[in-house]
């Protein structure tokens, strides 16, 4: 855990990470060995974290993972809030929200899409000039996906190429 003097009294920095999940069983173990790996990195070691997984009733035993992995690492801080059916990504994003404690939130991918590893870049980047909002790209050098097909990344592209022509974000990836 990360305390900070502010004035008289320390506050500890804490984040929550928010995973959206439906038929990620394969994946939700591997990630969250990875966001476990990512928190001891120097940058944000004595941190506070927790993993929250918002899981829209996967058929394919997620929630069953995500709970036996809280049990096998007997981790309090992996949270599974599950939803009642496929709901959607934004409101998925929402739900999380809602039950997040962190002062941070980290919006990661559970298809692997979004690499763990950036997290401690992203925290350091966010200390060093004490930005609210911190975010990666895949279009700049450095940046990329992985695991994804050609329509895929011609579908990303292409809504990218739309979002910037139509609403002007003045950022690289949405």
């Amino acid at each position: 855990r990360r305390s900070v003097a502010v004035g008289a009294r320390s506050v500890m920095t804490k984040f929550s990470v928010i995973v959206p999940t439906y038929n990620e069983r394969r994946n939700i173990g591997i990630l969250y060995l990875l966001l476990r790996k990512a928190f001891e990195d120097p940058r944000c070691a004595d941190d506070d974290f927790e993993i929250i997984v918002v899981d829209d009733n996967s058929p394919d035993g997620t929630q069953d993972v995500v709970k036996a992995l809280a049990k096998e690492y007997n981790d309090d801080r992996l949270l599974l809030r599950p939803r009642p059916g496929k709901l959607g990504l934004g409101t998925a994003y929402v739900h999380g929200l809602a039950h997040a404690t962190g002062e941070f939130v980290v919006i990661m991918d559970a298809d692997l899409s979004h690499h763990p590893r950036a997290i401690p870049e992203f925290i350091a980047k966010q200390r060093e000039g004490n930005f609210d909002v911190v975010t990666g790209t895949r279009y700049v050098p450095g940046g990329g996906v992985h695991g994804w097909d050609t329509r895929r990344k011609l579908t990303s592209r292409v809504a990218n190429y739309l979002a910037h022509v139509l609403l002007n974000p003045g950022v690289s990836d949405l």
